[in-house]
């Protein structure tokens, strides 16, 4: 008996993660890539200005945290190295903004959005 419940948890959970994993590995549309970036740089637009209007560590991290979070549902292979170059920059902004360096924070900000512009137009020219 105890050899017939592990076998149907198994096969149970086995089931469970062939289900969930095929599931996920669902790609996005071109429309949900597209307002992926453009969500992104209206993130990161919006975590500049606060940094020029003066806000404060914890807003200016939860805002880059958002584009950090939004950035993710850029899935394509044409753009994957450049976003995830331009993660790591939204990264070392929130990082320069907990030690309470603003400027370096900005200037980070600022070429996420360079690289996060530039791979709107990679992206829509080959979409």
């Amino acid at each position: 008996m105890k050899a017939l419940k592990k076998i149907v948890v198994t096969l149970s959970v086995a089931g469970f993660m062939a289900a969930s994993s095929s599931a996920m590995a669902a790609n996005p549309t071109v429309a949900e890539v597209k307002a992926a970036i453009d969500n992104t740089i209206a993130k990161v637009e919006e975590s500049i200005s606060a940094i020029e209007n003066g806000a404060d560590k914890d807003a200016l991290v939860a805002l880059i945290n958002d584009a950090r979070q939004v950035q993710k549902d850029i899935s394509n292979q044409e753009v994957d190295l450049k976003r995830n170059k331009a993660s790591s920059k939204l990264k070392n902004a929130i990082a320069e903004v907990r030690k309470s360096e603003l400027q370096p924070a900005e200037q980070e900000l600022r070429d996420a959005l360079k690289d996060f512009q530039e791979i709107k137009q990679i992206y829509s020219k080959t979409h």
